[in-house]
């Protein structure tokens, strides 16, 4: 039988030793060189690895557990993939150096042990013993404890409960024979619902497609579909948010023209002083007089503001002074800006659209509303577009052209970033 020879240099001398292979191997094959000094690095990650799988055997051995061996006690449960509590661990190590922190899956013994006798509801869970009142730094926590059994549990806003059915794993958790979606407290999980209602896809597997399935009944992309969609915009007309979509609106606004039955309308109270009060008032009489013009008016003045210069832009005359009068009149418009006990806190009401605003659940600027369902979506051309498409019972062709996916910047202008909010609003 051949031999692997395993040679080591020392002080210019070699020695051979042989040693037995059941496996046949050709000669000069395996070469191994050790010097002294990777000997020793070698022998010290061996030595290591003893250590890590001999100390809990021996605390287990001894009786000595985790608990009783640690300062702070991170219970926790690996079947939770939002349980990650690392930089919680990492900043209580920066206050506390000298302790020692310990953690604890729920699913070991000691883990249900703790969790029962703590009476905890909810991990993960970060316990600390008595003896934190002794730190010269307990001040930073000590608002933040609350007493749990034998330990003081920090609030950080946990929710996950071990005891429940986890959604996702393919285990029956809480042993009722029921797995995962089966399970009747896995109803409203996101794993087990049809959370995207517009992608053509049965996402939670129950063989209902995107609006067929009843978890995407409240979706706005499910609103009531019409030959002619009705989209109404709400705005305060100096909220720098509220330009900002209007800018996005105005390609798709005029690309499906009198295909669409599309108006701005005001929120309920005006953020902006007089100037927006009278603002207001004037679009919503161009709208009324003028409509055919009103998409002229509107990007003219999201360019600057300028009402006088682009009423004269437009040629806007005529019918708009009897006009802004009469609403005056019927809404008191000027009466109530000049009451301020009318006023609703700090701001002058704006009456005009206030039934559709009670009625949509208007809060603030702006406010999509398409078939009469409040739609979320971003400010961009395409997006709204998109959005308004989703109205129809059948789409145009209109739906298949490509706008700018880039978001208007907030307040006047036409510039355009990826970079800008589609999130920001007045109200």
């Amino acid at each position: 039988m051949k031999t692997l020879k395993l040679l080591q240099t020392n002080a210019g001398h070699k020695r051979g030793v042989k040693m037995d292979l059941k496996n046949k191997v050709k000669k000069g094959d395996f070469v191994v060189k050790v010097k002294k000094k990777n000997l020793l690095i070698i022998l010290a990650v061996i030595a290591i690895i003893a250590i890590v799988f001999t100390v809990k055997p021996y605390l287990q051995k001894n009786k000595i557990s985790i608990a009783d061996s640690s300062d702070i006690i991170v219970l926790n449960d690996l079947r939770c993939k939002e349980c990650d509590v690392a930089s919680v661990i990492t900043q209580l190590k920066s206050v506390f150096p000298d302790f020692v922190v310990g953690e604890i899956d729920y699913m070991d013994e000691e883990g249900k042990k703790i969790y029962g006798e703590s009476d905890l509801t909810v991990l993960p869970a970060i316990l600390f013993k008595d003896n934190v009142k002794d730190n010269a730094n307990y001040t930073q926590v000590e608002n933040y404890l609350e007493q749990k059994g034998d330990f003081l549990s920090l609030r950080i806003g946990a929710s996950f409960d071990p005891a429940g059915e986890v959604c996702d794993n393919e285990i029956d958790d809480n042993d009722n024979g029921k797995t995962d979606c089966e399970d009747e407290s896995c109803k409203t999980n996101p794993a087990c619902m049809e959370t995207i209602c517009n992608d053509g896809k049965d996402d939670d597997g129950d063989g209902l497609v995107d609006c067929d399935d009843p978890d995407c009944e409240k979706s706005w992309q499910c609103m009531p579909k019409t030959d002619k969609p009705e989209v109404e915009l709400f705005v305060m007309s100096y909220c720098p948010y509220g330009t900002q979509i209007e800018k996005g609106m105005l390609p798709a606004a005029r690309l499906l023209g009198d295909k669409i039955d599309f108006s701005v309308k005001f929120v309920y109270y005006a953020m902006h002083g007089e100037k927006e009060v009278n603002e207001q008032t004037l679009q919503y009489c161009i709208q009324k007089e003028y409509n055919n013009k009103y998409l002229d008016y509107l990007e003219c003045f999201l360019e600057e503001g300028d009402t006088e210069g682009c009423l004269e832009e437009v040629s806007l005359t005529g019918k708009l002074n009897s006009c802004i009068e009469n609403t005056d009149k019927e809404f008191k418009i000027t009466e109530k800006l000049n009451d301020e006990s009318t006023w609703l806190g700090s701001y002058p009401p704006f009456d005009i659209d206030k039934e559709l605003n009670e009625e949509y659940g208007v809060s603030g600027s702006p406010t999509l509303i398409i078939n009469g369902v409040k739609a979320s979506v971003s400010r961009d051309p395409a997006s709204l577009l998109d959005a308004i498409c989703t109205g129809f019972k059948v789409k145009p062709a209109e739906c298949s052209e490509e706008l700018s996916s880039e978001n208007p910047s907030a307040g006047f202008g036409f510039s355009e970033t990826a970079a800008s909010t589609s999130s920001g609003s007045c109200g």
